[in-house]
């Protein structure tokens, strides 16, 4: 505090308030005498503590004007608006009085004191106005608690820094704080201490499978939490929840982009914090990664119209029917049946399509002529020309859809096939896949008859109705013993895709095996 200002303080502390007169004249003699030396003393004492420019500047006005125009005048924001009530209005004009402020400075609004909600929207409706500010203040040193509250809870919720004037000196007595005891005070948002509640919630979300839902938060979240090691493990779990969800969606190009960065960022950091999230996933994490980069090659062949070359690439084929697998899997455990079928017929689709490549047959161009021949199961064949291969296969499809369907529908080969039509031409063909451990390739037609017809209902095939968990469980038990036996056919090994498969969920999240203790 300067000379002068402890000068006129003492002058105004022995000023007489024993009538309201007297009190009048008191305050005058503050305003007149001690509020530009208050207000100077403050600009010096704090002017240190301002670190950025403020944009935008939300104050709550209550029924003193001088934390307000102390703080306005040490931020200087650009813009300005006061949330006021009809109690508090005379107060606001003496502020924008002394600050002098022009109406293209600043905004004001009228609200209810005692009703938090008004002041949540009236925020609300500033901070979309201003179009998300990244620097914009409240200030809810005045008002009444309810107001203050509100401000702080507003806040908190769209990540502003909150300030306000504080005094470790307040005179009861004058019912003022003692000049040049007031302070600027910076209030962190509640994250710095409930953040990891609120990283709680995300890992909620996470455990849900709702990968969307979860990466929305952390992207939120990352950014207020003022500790840099939490912040970058924060970090990892954003990128981890972001490349499951594109993966979920099937967008393997972004799904690879953020797990590769994942796996870039864990691998810097792994050797300097072994204990950090997700540090002790890397392994599957870059499995992860490896699987994905062959996965997004299929967009740009798709495009190129190169599709025939993914079903022939069991690189790239085999990890996308493991993907429709794991999909599946999770919409069972969500409860989304309907979608489950979906995918896992697809899976059936897969299966049949792969198997055909092998013979050079395409189910959107069955060129017959061109089809390979297993020339040891058919040695009648072995010399014969394509047109006879093609009337041999003719006749053995035809006979096999007489024994399913007990009527020849069509005499020809069909072009492009259906479903069951591309397992009639495998079990026409004797493909390994057709020949069930128990059975036969007609048993097991008929029996794929009967469970596509279950999908078949489903709302998302063509019925009108959701499939019911008794139909569902049979459709997907058939077509997963299915893949089983394909995956043993083409020598798959199941557990290993499955364990990269297997999505990294929360509660496995920085969780170590103990270290054997060596005999």
């Amino acid at each position: 505090m300067n000379d002068e200002l402890r000068e006129k303080t003492e002058q105004w502390m022995q000023l007489e308030r024993k009538t309201l007169e007297q009190r009048k004249l008191a305050d005058q003699f503050y305003d007149a005498n001690m509020m530009k030396l208050i207000e100077e003393d403050f600009i010096d004492r704090n002017s240190n503590k301002v670190y950025e420019t403020v944009d935008n500047l939300v104050i709550s006005v209550g029924t003193s004007y001088e934390p307000i125009v102390l703080n306005s005048s040490l931020l200087l924001p650009g813009r300005t608006l006061f949330i006021y009530t009809e109690k508090s209005e005379e107060t606001l004009d003496k502020v924008i009085e002394y600050c002098n402020l022009k109406a293209a400075e600043y905004d004001k609004q009228k609200v209810n004191e005692i009703d938090p909600i008004d002041i949540y929207r009236v925020i609300k409706q500033a901070y979309m106005k201003w179009e998300r500010p990244e620097r914009m203040y409240i200030d809810f040193t005045g008002g009444t608690k309810a107001m203050s509250a509100a401000a702080a809870l507003a806040g908190a919720m769209i990540n502003v820094q909150m300030v306000y004037v504080a005094s470790d000196d307040y005179l009861v007595d004058f019912r003022k704080p003692n000049p040049g005891s007031e302070n600027l005070i910076y209030i962190d948002n509640p994250l710095v201490v409930f953040g990891d509640l609120e990283i709680d919630k995300a890992v909620a979300l996470f455990k849900k499978y709702n990968f969307s839902g979860a990466r929305e938060r952390l992207e939120s979240l990352q950014e207020s939490i003022p500790d840099p090691d939490m912040r970058q493990q924060l970090h990892f779990i954003f990128l981890l929840a972001d490349a499951y969800d594109a993966w979920d969606a099937l967008e393997f190009s972004r799904a690879w982009k953020s797990m590769a960065e994942l796996y870039r960022q864990l691998k810097r950091d792994v050797r300097m914090h072994p204990d950090f999230i997700l540090a002790d996933k890397i392994d599957q994490i870059k499995a992860q990664e490896d699987q994905l980069k062959k996965l997004s090659c299929i967009h740009d062949m798709v495009k190129g119209k190169r599709s025939n070359e993914i079903l022939n690439t069991k690189e790239i084929i085999y990890p996308l029917m493991f993907t429709m697998y794991m999909n599946a899997e999770t919409r069972e455990k969500q409860g989304k049946l309907d979608m489950a079928t979906l995918l896992i017929y697809r899976l059936l689709e897969m299966i049949e399509q792969r198997r055909l490549s092998g013979y050079g047959l395409f189910v959107s161009e069955m060129h017959y002529e061109e089809m390979k021949i297993d020339e040891k199961k058919f040695t009648f064949l072995k010399d014969a020309d394509p047109a006879r291969r093609v009337e041999w296969l003719r006749e053995e499809v035809r006979d096999i859809r007489m024994k399913i369907y007990n009527n020849v529908r069509s005499v020809y080969l069909p072009d492009p096939v259906s479903l069951l039509d591309g397992f009639i031409i495998l079990a026409a063909l004797k493909d390994p896949l057709m020949i069930p451990a128990k059975g036969n390739s007609l048993a097991l037609l008929k029996r794929m008859r009967s469970v596509v017809h279950l999908r078949n209902n489903s709302i998302f095939a063509h019925g009108l109705g959701p499939v019911g968990e008794s139909d569902y469980t049979k459709f997907r038990d058939f077509v997963l013993e299915l893949f089983m036996h394909f995956c043993k056919i083409e020598k798959i090994k199941v557990s290993e895709y499955k364990d990269i498969f297997t999505w990294i969920m929360p509660d496995e999240i920085g969780k170590r095996a103990d270290p054997e203790v060596e005999g």
